[in-house]
């Protein structure tokens, strides 16, 4: 892995023309947030440069996404990845590009070095802030809709700025991003505290089907079923996993949700005593110290074993 900073990330996109942004599969509002604010930046420096087709897994992301897909003709000469830790995170159709990919800008501690140049920072809070700071090198002015799409990025994957990797840098910048004229509190509503209907049965059923393992480890499954019986769809699965953290003594949280194809999603949270990115590499999976997932086949049962044990292994 060749490792490289901000200024030297910086200028390879000074040199670069013709940008294809990829994110990862099923983008969040950090890789939603961080791909549309670097791909207006590259194109405020007058750069063509657009996103890989890559549908948000949620609706309110779409506004930073689908307006800046690339046509299909468009034939790119140099290829970003953001906040896309390995070439297994590549959305469908674009799992080739990951041996083309001349710049990861990336905040998972288990990038997998695929790209020519990673700008790695783990303690990094979003990759948002690694955008920002990109753009502050290269001396591009924030725009409303740069800002509002970075502070997307950096408040979901603080969860509101309440996780532990939120530093000092994480509120400058997002005070940075504060002043530029979008309506912050329109904004922190929409993404923590308006919620659907479905999104309350979903959380209803998940708080009974909750399983204690051991005292501080707290199991919820979530079978599609009980995701079509509550009416949900994908906007109503934000940051779902989190609720396995709210029983008063949990250290360690996994909920494990039904796909369309049958497959499970494996979402691991931890009190930061664990590294979860590390407990779900062991199952082909990865992310951060205290956020982490994986997709798997198999039983649901089986697959909680597998990661249980995997999580007594390191505690």
């Amino acid at each position: 892995m060749l490792l490289c900073d901000i200024d030297q990330a910086a200028a390879l996109l000074l040199q670069a023309e013709d940008v294809m942004i990829i994110t990862h599969v099923r983008p969040d509002g950090d890789a939603a947030g961080s791909g549309c604010a670097l791909c207006l930046g590259l194109r405020a420096m007058g750069k063509r440069a657009f996103l890989a087709e890559n549908p948000p897994s949620m609706g309110r992301y779409e506004k930073y996404m689908t307006p800046y897909f690339a046509p299909p003709d468009f034939v790119p000469a140099f290829v970003v990845a953001v906040d896309t830790p390995g070439p297994g995170q590549h959305p469908p159709g674009w799992e080739s590009f990951a041996e083309r990919t001349d710049l990861s800008i990336d905040h998972h501690g288990t990038n997998s070095g695929y790209a020519k140049a990673t700008l790695l920072e783990g303690d990094s809070a979003a990759a948002g802030e690694l955008v920002y700071l990109i753009l502050e090198a290269l001396g591009v002015p924030l725009s409303s809709a740069m800002a509002e799409a970075l502070y997307t990025a950096l408040a979901t994957d603080t969860n509101g700025f309440r996780t532990a990797d939120t530093t000092a840098r994480t509120l400058y910048i997002a005070s940075r991003l504060y002043d530029q004229g979008f309506d912050t509190a329109a904004l922190t509503r929409a993404l923590f505290e308006t919620k659907t209907a479905a999104r309350l049965r979903l959380e209803s059923f998940l708080f009974g089907s909750m399983r204690f393992p051991k005292r501080d480890i707290c199991v919820m499954t979530l079978p599609l079923t009980a995701i079509r019986s509550c009416g949900a769809g994908e906007d109503d699965m934000d940051k779902i996993s989190l609720l396995t953290m709210t029983p008063e003594g949990v250290k360690y949280g996994l909920l494990l949700r039904e796909l369309e194809d049958g497959t499970w999603k494996i979402s691991l949270r931890t009190d930061g005593s664990a590294n979860a990115g590390d407990i779900l590499r062991s199952v082909g999976g990865g992310g951060h110290a205290a956020a982490a997932g994986a997709v798997l086949p198999g039983a649901p049962e089986t697959i909680e074993k597998a990661v249980l044990s995997a999580l007594e292994e390191v505690i």
